[in-house]
């Protein structure tokens, strides 16, 4: 049979019968002389043939297939061929995959070759079509599949049909498509094992790391916005028995395991709340610079953070989505941890730290701008001047 090599492995057709006297040598280099070599073998390597016995099923002794020699080999089902030198290599293959096709029934796998392959392929077909035969696919020495021509092949478009399941069809799709791509592997990879001790070691680091970046962030907001650093802390923290509860839940009703890179998932949805809390203040900020009083200040802010606040949370929870879509493993963890705590912030935002910062707004010490409030004047940037009604800004003349 005349051969086609997918690295690491062949296609081409099955020995025939000779029905002249054999030629000797191997066949050249030419289509029509491959394929006449194929139809009518020398005798030496007829008795090659005949002398060849087929490993036994499930052996691993390698087979030399050099696409630049004939070769004798077998398929899994124990019949032998004596394939021709190869005419087509497998990195001429541009794509495989497998399906029904239109106005068919049963399961196909198409082939699709490169431009520099499509006249040597069509040539093959064209000379297979007219003498009726037929050509095999080999991969690591071994035939796995062979089948005929139906009918000249000219645009490099290939359809192998026949009684194919399902798994047959996807087998060999991925034999083809997989086998033909030049992969290496490093000798000197190295491979770490993760015994359950050191996993569950790391985890709780990871956790660790998490209470600890908690904590800073609301030691910093205390020590910055002093009485409004209470609401950070009181956000956080009902932030975070949501987010135990929506994990609790969802480990009874899915199967959902909490790993590290869910828990940095989380660890960052810990800064995109912070950022919701620092927007909301410093728009409150601005509007008491401009002379409002804490319960305007507090709903004219809302109106201009919110927008932004939405924004931000809306892009974080598209990254998320795109993550756990595109990514695979541990990171569709991460970015499914991303997007339920980017969920919580928003629900957490608008339904308790708003109302909360509302119902201080109501309280003296902070509408009157008391001293650890937060919004006292020293901390605003302004003096008040009691001749006035309204605070007015440090160094404005009087």
């Amino acid at each position: 049979m005349p051969r086609m090599d997918f690295a690491p492995g062949s296609i081409l057709p099955p020995a025939a019968t000779p029905t002249a006297t054999p030629s000797s040598g191997d066949g050249g280099n030419t289509v029509d002389s491959l394929i006449a070599w194929s139809q009518n073998p020398p005798a030496d390597w007829q008795a090659k043939l005949a002398a060849y016995t087929c490993p036994a099923k499930g052996s691993t002794a390698p087979i030399v297939d050099d696409p630049k020699k004939p070769l004798i080999t077998c398929n899994g089902d124990g019949a032998k061929f004596l394939l021709s030198k190869s005419l087509i290599e497998g990195t001429q293959l541009s794509s495989a995959s497998y399906g029904i096709p239109q106005n068919g029934a049963s399961w196909a796998v198409q082939l699709k070759f490169k431009s520099s392959a499509r006249k040597t392929f069509a040539d093959t077909t064209r000379a297979l079509y007219s003498n009726g035969g037929q050509f095999a696919i080999v991969l690591d020495g071994d035939v796995i599949s062979y089948a005929g021509v139906n009918s000249p092949i000219l645009d490099g478009n290939a359809e192998i049909t026949g009684s194919f399941s399902e798994a047959e069809a996807r087998s060999l799709a991925n034999s083809l498509k997989y086998g033909a791509l030049p992969i290496r592997f490093s000798p000197d990879a190295v491979v770490e094992i993760v015994g359950p001790s050191l996993a569950g070691n790391q985890l709780s680091a990871g956790i660790f790391a998490g209470i600890i970046g908690l904590a800073i962030v609301m030691i910093y907001c205390l020590l910055y916005y002093r009485g409004l650093g209470l609401v950070v802390i009181a956000s956080l923290l009902i932030a975070g028995v949501i987010t135990y509860a929506v994990v609790l839940v969802l480990a009874k009703a899915a199967g959902f395991t909490l790993t590290l890179p869910g828990i940095a998932g989380l660890i960052v949805a810990v800064g995109i709340t912070a950022d919701s809390f620092i927007v909301y203040f410093e728009r409150i900020r601005d509007e008491m610079r401009a002379g409002k009083s804490m319960r305007v200040a507090v709903e004219a802010g809302w109106i201009r953070a919110r927008n932004t606040c939405l924004a931000a949370d809306a892009v974080s929870f598209l990254a998320a989505i795109v993550l756990y879509i595109f990514a695979i493993g541990v990171v569709r963890g991460f970015a499914f941890a991303l997007g339920i705590s980017t969920l919580i912030d928003v629900a957490v935002f608008f339904w308790f730290t708003k109302p909360m910062v509302t119902q201080l707004a109501r309280r003296p010490f902070f509408n009157s701008g008391g001293r650890y409030s937060g919004l006292s004047p020293e901390t605003l940037g302004i003096d008040a001047d009691p001749r006035r009604t309204q605070p007015r800004l440090a160094g404005e003349a009087l």
